[in-house]
């Protein structure tokens, strides 16, 4: 894939926290009832881009019940978002190598980033758009310069 494509690619499934942000000041009343909803639908995005990724490279299922119980402790012991996203920009690339787990991947961290950019737009709601869209921007923007990277060097 080249490296443009792969870069705009890139850049898409990142615009999902902006997304986010947008549905966060769209619905500013819902946000607190939202809340759970919102952490349930992040854990299940990251469940679905594991699924996806332990199915590709054919793990045992030994293996297996070994990653979906670490995963389900890390899940308890709630990760930073920020702390994810670099994880992600991992997935991102090696998912690249086959175009259809690429396809899948994306979409899934553009999902992901739905809940986490209104759950981070939650916290700084009273705060202006301009400077929730710097701090988001500042936070996250990682996940572009690691897949970037990563790509320029493999």
């Amino acid at each position: 894939m080249q490296l443009l494509n792969y870069s705009l690619i890139s850049l898409i499934s990142f615009s999902g926290l902006l997304i986010g942000i947008i549905l966060a000041f769209a619905a500013k009343e819902e946000l607190e009832n939202g809340k759970k909803y919102f952490l349930l639908l992040q854990k299940l995005t990251l469940l679905l881009i594991l699924i996806f990724m332990l199915n590709f490279f054919n793990i045992n299922l030994y293996l297996r019940i070994i990653t979906y119980i670490l995963f389900i402790f890390l899940m308890a012991i709630n990760i930073k978002s920020q702390a994810i996203y670099p994880a992600l920009a991992v997935v991102f690339f090696i998912s690249s190598k086959d175009i259809n787990l690429f396809i899948i991947n994306s979409i899934l961290i553009f999902f992901y980033g739905f809940p986490t950019g209104s759950l981070f737009a939650k916290k700084l709601i009273k705060m202006r758009k301009l400077f929730i869209l710097k701090n988001i921007f500042l936070s996250y923007f990682w996940f572009v310069v690691i897949t970037i990277i990563l790509k320029l060097i493999f």
